[in-house]
This record gives structure tokens, sequence and C-alpha cells, in this order.
């Protein structure tokens, strides 16, 4: 029973590292990249603030990936 248990605990863990991969992926195809025109004070920090957000999501998801890799013994 008990290796039946990891069994179903290791399909979750691997389903749920696809899913951090997709949306790794996907956040990291919407970081935005700067600007060639001039733009003024309000369009940068729009620019920064939204970078900053995404590269924060990715940071969350990326250590989540590890310690995922990690239990399933994929490091």
């Amino acid at each position: 029973m008990n290796q039946s248990m990891n069994q179903v605990g290791d399909d979750e863990g691997r389903d749920r590292l696809r899913e951090i991969d997709e949306t790794l992926d996907r956040l990291r195809s919407e970081l935005p990249s700067p600007s060639d025109d001039p733009t003024d004070f309000v369009d940068s920090g729009q620019y920064l603030a939204a970078r900053q957000e995404l590269e924060g999501q990715i940071e969350l998801l990326e250590s989540e990936r590890e310690r995922l890799r990690g239990r399933l013994g994929m490091s």
C-alpha cells in the first residue's frame, strides 16, 4: 500500500513538473523587452513593474521545480 501511495505522489509530482515547465515557458515568452522608442517615466515604471512581477513568478516556480525534482530523485 505504501509503495502505491508513493507512486501516486510521484505521478502527481511529475504532473506538477509538467505544469511548471509549461507555465515557465509561457511566462518567459511574456517577459516584456525594453522598447526601442523613447519612453517617459510612467512607461518605464510600468515596464519595470511588469518585468519584476513576471521575474518573481518565474523565480518561485523554478524553486518549486527544483524541490520537486529533488524529491523525485531527478536532480
